[in-house]
């Protein structure tokens, strides 16, 4: 039997064939941030793309999530070429990015070498003359990041955790500033044992995307699946999972 399909149907067929399936949503997440995220390209792993991955399963999202430095990260944000995971919201973002339902709650701390005798911190404004290590091209939430702005500190940025914890043993800055989840890992790896000073802020962590019709709809389709599960067991549990590694 011969059949005669005339050129534009024919076409037509092949276009919904190829189109049938959805591109995977691109994520991209710190790589130097452990337990949160951490590890390059394919080898991303932590809590955010823990969570972020089980919300699109059950959302039915394929995605194609790597980890890299948060600058190129969020360069790559900029550029409209895939969404970040894990960050805070502040009006700066918000005026430019589409955000997610919070996916988990973090807070900042102020960490310190214990053998040094700093004064007790209670606000950002206690961390005026000390030399400040922070992460570059973080959010540390709206009132923190208008605190961090003043110029009585002393700021260095470093790109990844580990970086800054060393910097702290050797002496370079006298505070880091960071998620708490991470002291307990990133101090594993220095010769000198570290206290916690305070905590500074509590954020939300989100999915962050540019703006356009197919980045909403992906972030739609996963806001209900993160009100319904954020709260859970399940989730509590993949979360002690990624912090315990």
């Amino acid at each position: 039997m011969r059949w005669n399909l005339c050129p534009t149907l024919l076409c037509l067929l092949l276009s919904l064939g190829a189109t049938g399936a959805a591109e995977p949503l691109p994520i991209a997440f710190d790589a130097g941030n452990p337990p949160a995220m951490w590890g390059q390209g394919k080898a991303v792993r932590g809590v955010q793309p823990a969570l972020i991955a089980a919300a699109a399963q059950e959302a039915g999202l394929t995605l194609r999530m790597s980890g890299m430095p948060w600058p190129r990260a969020m360069e790559g944000l900029a550029r409209g070429e895939h969404c970040v995971g894990g960050a805070y919201r502040n009006a700066e973002r918000a005026a430019l990015y589409l955000f997610s339902e919070s996916i988990r709650e973090e807070t900042v701390v102020a960490v310190a070498l214990a053998r040094n005798p700093l004064p007790a911190l209670h606000q950002a404004s206690d961390l005026r003359g000390l030399r400040v290590g922070l992460h570059r091209g973080w959010s540390y939430g709206e009132e923190l990041d208008a605190a961090l702005q003043d110029p009585a500190l002393q700021v260095t940025r470093l790109t990844f955790g580990n970086r800054l914890f060393l910097a702290l043993e050797s002496g370079k800055v006298d505070v880091v500033l960071t998620d708490g989840d991470s002291v307990r890992h990133e101090s594993r790896a220095l010769r000198e044992p570290v206290k916690q000073l305070a905590e500074l802020s509590r954020n939300g962590t989100h999915l962050m995307c540019p703006r356009g019709e197919r980045f909403a709809k992906a972030i739609a389709a996963l806001n209900p699946v993160i009100r319904a599960r954020r709260d859970s067991a399940a989730w509590a549990q993949l979360t002690q999972r990624e912090l315990a590694r």
